[in-house]
């Protein structure tokens, strides 16, 4: 499983969510509202705001996966958008668009509010069915973002090579090995 992951640093995240912003800049869209969907939206949205200026951060809670490439049949919502953003820009953002179900889902809600909508977010994967209208790349193996490295090794702790993988990416030494 460890050739079929990408690990990201919380430094290539970072650049990567600059060069969003600066497509979303470059692209004349200034938005009003950024809308992030949780909990993977929570990062790439905070950062975006400040690159961009925007002061008004909301959130949404969707829930399609149940462990790493294990999803429910649909996305649902778990938690609405709570503010009015009738009229408004919006830029709703999450840290990746796999098969485009949750995207969707969260477009078509904040779209229901009359919001004038773009979505962006720094990773795509190629068999999306709903691209983005900003990203950065495009991504064919399973992303470990920095904010998740437990919660997988929970997932797939069992693959050596995985553990191995995700701990030397933040220096942590396998103490199951030196038998600490």
């Amino acid at each position: 499983m460890a050739q079929r992951i990408e690990v990201i640093t919380w430094e290539k995240l970072q650049r990567d969510i600059f060069r969003l912003g600066e497509k979303i800049i470059e692209s004349g869209f200034k938005p009003e509202v950024i809308v992030a969907i949780a909990r993977g939206g929570w990062v790439v949205g905070r950062i975006l705001s400040d690159i961009l200026g925007v002061k008004k951060v909301a959130g949404i809670t969707i829930k399609f996966y149940k462990a790493v490439e294990k999803r429910e049949k649909e996305p649902e919502i778990y938690q609405s958008l709570n503010i009015d953003v009738k009229g408004k820009r919006v830029l709703l953002v999450d840290d990746i668009v796999d098969t485009g179900k949750t995207l969707s889902k969260a477009l078509q809600h904040v779209k229901e509010r009359h919001a004038i909508v773009k979505t962006a977010t720094p990773y795509v994967k190629p068999h999306t069915e709903m691209w983005p209208d900003y990203y950065v790349r495009v991504v064919d193996k399973w992303v470990v973002f920095p904010y998740e490295y437990f919660e997988t090794l929970e997932d797939l702790g069992h693959d050596e090579s995985v553990r191995e993988t995700l701990n030397a990416s933040i220096g942590i030494k396998d103490t199951a090995k030196q038998g600490d």
